[in-house]
């Protein structure tokens, strides 16, 4: 244990260049990386998750849920514009997290970090614009590590990019992107007409379930109140029509869809941010899982993680994803990596879009 813990310790250290965007869990990373007792606590979560993430989710949903209001008045998303700088936090928040060691370590134990980043659908919007390029046929979408299914919802969003708007006009789910290209984006109201739409998650959040939509919303940061409201206001429009979401390992399910599945229809495959949590001895089953899908039918494989391979023009430590497209057709294999995608999908930088 006292080995796991240093490099606990050491993750948790990262925490200035992980949460660029809050000052607050930048303290409390690193108070966490110097205390054996809270660093025990976090080290409760299951291989695969990110500590840092689902501790300090794990803190958040109790305070979003009235304990502490001592501490939570360091918390914008409690204490709104009132809320306290967090110079001076960390005893507070060390007496509070061993106060209720039992219930974050039963939190972290059997939570996921399962963030729903509303704006990432722009991605997904942005690859099924090329897909439409590439097919003219009707596609089912099926989402890997899904949680609420918010990106299967996708097309009941609005989207603003280079000064234009595609997607349902008037909808309350309003999603604006910085456009970092010269040349204009691909025309997104071209999509492929959807056939299905699935979602494969290890614990579907039902976004009708107060509780589960709290854990979602301990999973935004603090200060990230714009994301926030942009979360309550998708879960909103997916509680309305839940799309169907299948339980369980996707090294599981997935192999049990390749029968289920029409042979005879396109597949798009999408995850984002989902590769990370898979513990890395199982990632090359994660892969072939998804590629063995694309052996009895056209499969288009979307995903927004790290790049498939080295590529110069995503620099090291950028705070952003790649959206990647493998098209998989029997044997017949490409990959391009579509665009830069920042990490909450506040700006869009494209990479092999250019002729599409």
């Amino acid at each position: 244990m006292p080995g796991d813990l240093d490099a606990l310790a050491r993750r948790f250290s990262f925490g200035a260049q992980e949460f660029v965007s809050s000052p607050l869990y930048r303290r409390l990373c690193q108070a966490t990386a110097a205390d054996p007792e809270l660093l025990a606590i976090a080290a409760q979560c299951r291989a695969g998750q990110q500590p840092t993430n689902l501790f300090l989710a794990a803190v958040h949903f109790l305070l979003l849920g009235g304990a502490s209001p001592a501490l939570a008045a360091f918390y914008p998303s409690v204490a709104g514009a009132a809320a306290r700088n967090p110079d001076g936090v960390e005893p507070m928040f060390r007496s509070f997290c061993l106060a209720h060691r039992e219930a974050l370590a039963a939190l972290v134990s059997t939570r996921l970090v399962q963030t729903n980043v509303v704006a990432r659908s722009a991605a997904l919007r942005l690859g099924l614009a090329v897909v439409a390029r590439r097919s003219e046929r009707p596609v089912t979408l099926l989402e890997v590590g899904c949680s609420a299914g918010v990106h299967l919802c996708f097309d009941r969003f609005e989207y603003r990019i280079a000064g234009r708007s595609w997607g349902a006009s008037g909808s309350p789910v309003q999603i604006s992107s910085e456009w970092r290209g010269e040349a204009p984006p691909p025309d997104q109201d071209r999509l492929p007409a959807l056939a299905g739409r699935l979602g494969v998650d290890l614990n579907p959040v039902d976004a009708r379930d107060p509780e589960a939509r709290r854990w979602l919303r301990a999973l935004v940061w603090p200060e990230n109140g714009a994301e926030a409201a942009l979360l309550e206001r998708a879960l909103d429009v997916v509680a309305a029509e839940p799309p169907r979401i299948i339980a369980g390992d996707a090294l599981e399910v997935l192999p049990r869809l390749q029968h289920d599945l029409p042979a005879d229809e396109p597949l798009v495959l999408f995850h984002a941010a989902t590769r990370a949590h898979v513990p890395q001895e199982l990632r090359p089953r994660f892969d072939a899982a998804i590629v063995a899908l694309g052996q009895r039918r056209p499969l288009f494989w979307l995903s927004l993680e790290g790049p498939l391979h080295p590529d110069p023009r995503v620099p090291a430590g950028l705070p952003a994803h790649v959206l990647a497209l493998r098209q998989i057709d029997g044997a017949t294999r490409t990959e391009e990596h579509l665009a830069l995608v920042e990490g909450h999908a506040e700006w869009l930088q494209p990479l092999d879009l250019q002729g599409q």
